[in-house]
């Protein structure tokens, strides 16, 4: 997108789609991609679960780690006032249902809700205001993509790195038969997501940049 001086007007994402989207409407993609490139499972999470973050409810891992992270790349007042729609999908467990919320409505707590979109169900969840929210993808991967559609955009890039949820099996066979919509899937297989390394980060980078090239053509 870059290199064909694409610009989008919003990005909508879940879980790492809402890190990576962060990335974008800060300005900071190639922070993003360097820090991918230098990432390790220590940085993600541990396995002491006693021992975390107050705002957290660790399940198998604690994402401490993660969270810590977040709130030092992430900036609220950069997603803000940037040019750019943002929005993320996450999953209230409490009221077991997905939200999805735009970034005013993140005021004052959008690393929470950035992180809790992200937050891979084996790292449990983290309580905002009372309730607790785990990754969105547990309702859908490919909901935000819709939800673009519906807001009105007139071309839409759906990234879909997994489908596995019967929701994602519906929206997606509504989305491939919108011509508005270019979807972009990966070209070989993306393994267990709790895989963390350099190598494995250069290899999914290099996979997704040769998968996008389709998007020049779709402008």
């Amino acid at each position: 997108m870059v290199e064909n001086n694409i610009e989008v007007e919003g990005v909508y994402g879940v879980s790492v789609g809402a890190l990576n989207g962060a990335g974008y409407v800060m300005g900071k993609l190639s922070e993003i991609e360097k820090l991918w490139k230098n990432i390790d499972d220590k940085d993600i999470f541990d396995l002491d679960t006693k021992n975390h973050h107050y705002k957290l409810k660790p399940f198998i891992f604690d994402p401490s780690p993660l969270y810590n992270f977040l709130n030092e790349i992430i900036s609220e007042e950069l997603i803000l006032n940037s040019k750019y729609d943002y929005g993320i999908l996450t999953f209230n467990i409490t009221d077991f249902k997905p939200v999805f919320i735009r970034k005013e409505e993140m005021k004052g707590k959008m690393v929470d809700y950035i992180f809790a979109s992200a937050s891979y169900p084996l790292f449990g969840a983290i309580e905002i205001d009372g309730k607790k929210y785990t990754d969105g993808g547990v309702f859908s991967n490919t909901y935000p993509a819709f939800l673009a559609d519906k807001y009105g955009y007139n071309k839409v890039i759906a990234v879909f790195p997994v489908i596995d949820t019967p929701t994602d099996f519906i929206l997606y066979a509504i989305l491939k038969t919108k011509k508005n919509i270019l979807i972009i899937r990966p070209s070989d297989s993306v393994p267990f997501p709790l895989n963390f390394s350099p190598n494995y980060s250069e290899i999914l980078i290099e996979m997704g940049y040769e998968d996008a090239k389709v998007i020049s053509s779709f402008f």
